[in-house]
């Protein structure tokens, strides 16, 4: 739309320019002719031989006042035509006028029926009341035909204490070879799944008011890595009207900061409570081992026109580091915790239609930890369908995780915990670009090692807009 509206204003421009030239050429024209075309009077001719006498002409009525303003008229048409034909050449150099921006952002009203003794972790935030979203901006540089540029600085409302933070989300530039591949390099969101780079951080373009809570992005307590610093290669073929998709990454892979290595078996008051989080590593990798993955998928066509399949991979070592103690050590390593060698794999199943919306997605964990060789085993997932009615679209989701206490990567994380959540709610499109949105939840936490369990309701009314 962006580059409609300046094609629409360059030929708004160009047609002022043409006006104004032609305005010019025909008062020019005036002043020129108007001496030329006097009017001429007939004299009768006279009795007898005596020739006619010579013909006068009649000079018009212009005075020099008059010509001085004509004159005027004619220099200010000339100066806005040069304007104008200088700021259509400008343009024309430059190919492009500012940086294409969108956005999003979103509002709403949260309730839930916890009460303030039965927090399953007071170190993870469950508000209730109004509440500010996120404002995310979406910057597209043009750097032409190949070279690809994307950056996204995202505004986001810290949940336990209402702070504002900043975060630059996706910060990435690349270089397209063909529809077959295309290298980018920088801050992505992690190629895995279908939920985590089909919708990112704008709440309008999801169905949902929210994202299933494992996939949650790491600063608001998800569990696994959606965010990867380094290189990221992409591309499809076509096999007739199908195709293959394909992506293979390898990057930082994240750490796990301010663990409590002390978590009592039952918690009794907050000190208990993990308090452990994913960092992407963004500054640069704490442990030098790289995470790599792919994910391979096929869309259909014809009868199943709309249907895609997928599978997903992911390895590498992340450390978990306890609280700092007071005085700081320059030895980042002197308070590592442990070391799991995260082996992460599953698939994805999608349909969508112009009435229909399912979604599906399984993550398998085979995790080691490299200081016994133990490995352990643990599963999430989630299963979503909507129906497209108008304007009107409800869905249904349940999403569930099953996570191994005894693997250091979870039991290190504050979200780490096995749950249960089904979800009903109903979205309304306003217009293509807004939205309001009304959910409810069941959520059911698991008892477990350091954990308490906590069944609870919970409503969302959620106002999102794209811009």
């Amino acid at each position: 739309m962006a580059e409609i509206s300046n094609i629409g204003t360059e030929h708004a421009k160009q047609w002022k320019a043409s006006a104004l030239l032609g305005a010019s050429i025909i008062a020019g024209s005036l002043v020129i002719v108007a001496p030329a075309s006097a009017k001429v009077i007939d004299v009768p001719a006279q009795p007898g031989n005596a020739p006619p006498p010579v013909q006068q002409p009649i000079t018009p009525s212009y005075n020099s006042q008059q010509m001085k303003e004509m004159q005027q008229q004619i220099n200010t048409l000339q100066n806005e035509l040069n304007q104008m034909t200088a700021g259509l050449a400008s343009q024309s150099s430059s190919g492009s006028a500012g940086i294409p921006m969108h956005g999003f952002w979103d509002v709403g009203y949260r309730i839930n029926s916890q009460g303030a003794s039965d927090l399953a972790n007071p170190n993870v935030g469950n508000p209730k009341g109004f509440f500010q979203g996120s404002l995310s901006f979406y910057l597209t540089p043009h750097f032409g035909d190949r070279v690809l540029a994307l950056a996204e600085p995202n505004f986001e409302v810290d949940q336990l204490d209402g702070t504002v933070g900043v975060d630059i989300e996706r910060l990435q530039v690349g270089y397209a070879f063909s529809d077959a591949a295309t290298l980018w390099m920088g801050r992505f969101h992690t190629p895995f799944g279908y939920w985590n780079t089909a919708y990112h951080h704008g709440a309008q373009l999801q169905t949902t008011v929210l994202r299933p809570r494992f996939l949650d992005f790491e600063d608001l307590g998800g569990i696994v890595p959606t965010h990867m610093v380094g290189l990221w290669s992409t591309g499809k073929v076509r096999t007739g009207q199908s195709k293959f998709t394909y992506d293979v990454y390898v990057g930082n892979g994240p750490k796990i900061n301010d663990v409590n290595a002390t978590v009592a078996p039952v918690p009794v008051n907050p000190t208990d409570y993990q308090t452990g989080g994913l960092d992407p590593n963004i500054a640069g990798d704490d442990n030098h081992s790289a995470m790599v993955g792919f994910n391979l998928g096929y869309d259909f066509s014809g009868m199943l026109d709309g249907l895609r399949l997928a599978v997903h991979w992911m390895n590498g070592d992340v450390n978990a580091y306890g609280i700092p103690p007071t005085t700081i050590s320059s030895d980042l390593k002197a308070n590592t915790l442990s070391t799991t060698n995260l082996n992460m794999g599953g698939g994805s199943v999608v349909y969508l239609s112009n009435y229909w919306e399912i979604l599906g997605e399984y993550y398998g964990f085979n995790d080691k930890d490299k200081a016994t060789d133990l490995k352990y085993k643990s599963r999430a997932g989630y299963l979503q369908a909507g129906v497209s009615l108008g304007s009107w679209t409800p869905y249904v989701r349940a999403e569930r995780t099953i996570l191994d206490q005894n693997d250091n990567y979870f039991n290190s994380q504050a979200n780490g915990q096995s749950y249960a959540r089904q979800v009903l709610g109903v979205r309304y499109n306003i217009n293509p670009k807004a939205c309001l949105k009304l959910e409810v939840m069941n959520s059911s936490f698991k008892e477990e090692l350091g954990r308490t369990a906590l069944d609870y309701r919970s409503m969302n009314l959620q106002y999102a807009i794209g811009f």
